[in-house]
């Protein structure tokens, strides 16, 4: 019986732990557009600085980008972009205006005023691709 409980004993021994590995970074789908995290790691990678840094830029320069179109209307970016502010103005309703599907005359909704943004590629942008 002896024999037995020394059996039970050494199956009963916890296994040896084993050390977290990292899974590797998995590149993103060819067809897909990089994501934010995905943009910030590139850049941190290219750059050598922390991520958090590049992070911190990053919300600057988006700070910087707004406040300027707001200000000024306009932005350049580095002569890739440049994004305008489009004052679009307010349409009063109840005008009958032709629907170019059908033919058919229906009345116009009223909308009012809005602010958007327009991005235009610039030089730089063109002859890269």
């Amino acid at each position: 019986m002896a024999k037995k409980t020394k059996k039970k004993a050494a199956a009963k021994k916890a296994p040896a732990k084993k050390t977290a590995k990292k899974a590797p970074v998995k590149a993103a789908a060819s067809n897909k557009p990089p994501t934010k995290s995905e943009v910030y790691r590139a850049i941190a990678d290219k750059t050598g600085l922390a991520r958090k840094d590049v992070v911190g830029v990053c919300d600057a320069l988006n700070d910087i980008m707004t406040g300027s179109v707001k200000k000024y209307g306009s932005f350049n970016y580095m002569g890739l972009l440049k994004l305008t502010l489009v004052k679009k103005p307010a349409v009063k309703g109840g005008k009958l205006v032709k629907n170019p599907f059908t033919g058919e005359m229906v009345k116009q909704k009223a909308r009012p005023a809005s602010r958007s943004v327009r991005v235009r590629p610039m030089k730089a942008i063109k002859d890269a691709l």
